[in-house]
């Protein structure tokens, strides 16, 4: 499976609310050849994976890995609550040529850390394909341990992990005792602190439309160019600024229908993009430009 640059793939939707697999292929294609991805992360928290019910996850990663293609390496994200479903998009994944499948820990009920490495531990047994776990506990509310990585990383099964905790002294305390492991940072605007020190890789949202920046950061980082790589994450960090101000789902979306990858904003209850979003995409598609001539 390939390091490097990963972007947590938006779901673009028609007017109904139902996975817009054409769009999705013309998505696919956009991150492969303009932002240069070294591989895609298919429903994920961006993918707006919560808010669709299983058979629309299973169209979203059927499609993707139909457009995709073989041409860069694969994660599903199946992670939810409902064990059936986890393992069912499991096979999917396998069967669709994915290279490795992941899960967030479950939320909403406070589960203990031993429940959720359970949770974890069985879905590697059962799994066809490799595990990448999903830390990210400001959105879920649970903080996995290093007794909990060090449990985890003993399946043979369990790969690596996608961490969007912003705690970079346990990042590099987890680099250091897991050498032989994929660490895939998920915080975009912090891209170049968890490089140097050592991860993979990175997963996240901006990267459906700056992926290209993203790698910038990440290769200059490993040639120990920290001058360069410090110049892409500012470009980054005044993009993601812009989103992050403007509403980052919906903004996403109408920035890529100025790249002319057309969709119907967000699922419900998101709500309707605005025209304040669309006058700051049209601001976002601007800066990118000026931007890449820096």
């Amino acid at each position: 499976m390939n390091k490097g640059i990963y972007p947590a793939l938006l779901t673009l939707f028609d007017k109904n609310g139902n996975p817009d697999t054409h769009a999705v292929g013309k998505l696919t294609d956009h991150v492969i050849e303009n932002c240069r991805a070294d591989g895609l992360y298919v429903c994920g928290s961006t993918g707006e994976n919560f808010l669709m019910s299983h058979s629309q996850k299973r169209e979203v990663l059927s499609s993707v890995a139909k457009a995709a293609n073989g041409r860069v390496s694969l994660i599903a994200h199946i992670g939810s609550n409902v064990v059936d479903e986890v393992y069912d998009l499991a096979d999917l994944a396998a069967d669709n040529g994915y290279d490795a499948v992941s899960a967030v820990t479950p939320f909403y009920y406070k589960f203990t850390n031993k429940e959720v490495v359970d949770y974890y531990l069985r879905l590697a047994d059962r799994s066809k394909l490799p595990l990448v776990v999903y830390n990210i506990p400001v959105l879920t509310s649970v903080s996995l341990s290093m007794p909990d990585f060090e449990t985890l990383f003993s399946h043979g099964n369990i790969i690596g992990v996608k961490n969007s905790a912003q705690d970079y002294f346990f990042l590099e305390r987890i680099r250091t005792a897991f050498p032989d492991k994929l660490i895939f940072s998920g915080v975009d605007e912090a891209l170049l602190s968890a490089a140097v020190l050592g991860t993979d890789g990175a997963i996240g949202s901006t990267y459906n439309i700056i992926g290209s920046w993203g790698k910038e950061v990440f290769e200059n980082c490993r040639k120990n160019n920290i001058p360069t790589a410090l110049h892409a994450q500012k470009k980054i960090n005044t993009v993601t600024d812009m989103l992050l101000k403007a509403g980052i789902y919906q903004t996403l979306k109408e920035v890529l229908a100025l790249y002319g990858i057309n969709s119907c904003g967000c699922r419900k209850p998101f709500a309707e993009t605005t025209n304040e979003q669309k006058a700051a995409a049209r601001r976002i598609f601007d800066t990118i430009t000026q931007l890449n001539n820096l």
